[in-house]
């Protein structure tokens, strides 16, 4: 029977089990973070910890430790993970403050909101161009028209089979499974993009299997994320782009898709797989002032307004009443 003297690594897989909505990427951080809050636990009280050391002064003392000798966002994911953890003991009732999770009242650290930041239109093209060289020119050139065409995460674009891609029709499947967003959406593939996806299944040999991965490396592997990551490293040196990253072409994208007017608000968040409106403000950059200086003038409905003629105003028309032989409206 657990309790609060069990050792806290001895419920993370129950954990786990129960936080089976989690995305790969978000159990794998979650993980992460655990571990050292664990590691550190173990350092400090010279023992490894138990149940009842995830309490607040513990913590907190924990993510002043993060804050100090990491970053503030890294004791931001710690204490994500952690809170999430204590939530789930007092569900359970392991260990819990009154039926509520003990660290209720710990604050989330806070961390300063970096802007994403879009590529130029003179740098986009520059990735495109020297995306192209190189050993698997084709296929590199086909990821990052895909990245900045469809606006895919990393581990989205790496997951991709075969049958998710529907070069004809245009559209995208992203699975539920490889989203960080927990939820599959169907995304739509710009022709421009579409006509590089072509010329790149043009060249893939044999038949391809439904469930084969999309994009490969030179041994007909599935590519990793990892592998997209050193792409772009590489990408870096060719461009000349000192903070050249694969997840810099997601606000690039919705930039983009915002500049060109490819569709609503609500279009760019159910395409971009955001729950929220605050992740299309934060990722979404406004049009260059040359753009702008070339939009219509703040005064252009106002002038249009006055120019148009009122209708006329119709007054009833008079009727004889049958029975009073008087006039009404």
């Amino acid at each position: 029977m657990r309790d609060e003297r069990t050792a806290l690594v001895d419920v993370v897989e129950s954990f786990f089990i129960h936080r089976n909505d989690l995305s790969a990427a978000t159990a794998a951080n979650y993980r992460i973070a655990i571990a050292q809050f664990v590691r550190w636990c173990g350092a400090s009280l010279g023992r490894p910890p138990t149940i009842s050391d995830l309490e607040g002064g513990t913590v907190e003392a924990y993510l002043h430790f993060r804050r100090v000798t990491v970053s503030a966002q890294s004791a931001r994911s710690g204490w994500v993970a952690l809170r999430s953890l204590a939530k789930f003991l007092a569900e359970r009732r392991i260990h819990h403050d009154n039926g509520d999770s003990v660290l209720r009242l710990v604050r989330q650290p806070k961390v300063k909101d970096e802007p994403r930041r879009a590529l130029t239109d003179e740098e986009m093209w520059r990735v495109l161009e020297v995306s192209a060289t190189g050993e698997m020119g084709l296929r590199d050139k086909a990821l990052v028209w895909t990245l900045l065409g469809c606006g895919l995460r990393r581990a989205e674009a790496a997951n991709l089979r075969f049958s998710d891609v529907k070069v004809h029709d245009r559209t995208l499947h992203v699975r539920a499974q490889t989203s960080k967003s927990v939820h599959p959406r169907d995304v739509t593939i710009p022709i421009e993009t579409a006509k590089v996806l072509d010329e790149y299944l043009d060249q893939r040999e044999g038949e391809i299997d439904a469930d084969a991965p999309f994009f490969v490396d030179r041994h007909g592997r599935a590519l990793s994320g990892n592998g997209i990551r050193k792409l772009f490293e590489r990408l870096k040196v060719r461009s000349g782009i000192r903070d050249l990253c694969a997840h810099i072409n997601r606000p690039t994208w919705a930039t983009n898709f915002h500049r060109s007017g490819s569709g609503s608000r609500f279009d760019l968040m159910v395409e971009g797989g955001w729950t929220t409106g605050r992740m299309v403000e934060r990722y979404t950059k406004a049009r260059p002032v040359e753009e702008r200086r070339r939009a219509p003038s703040p005064f252009t409905a106002s002038r249009s307004a006055r120019k148009e003629k009122r209708p006329l105003e119709k007054r009833p028309s008079h009727q004889i009443s049958g029975l009073f032989g008087k006039r009404t409206a």
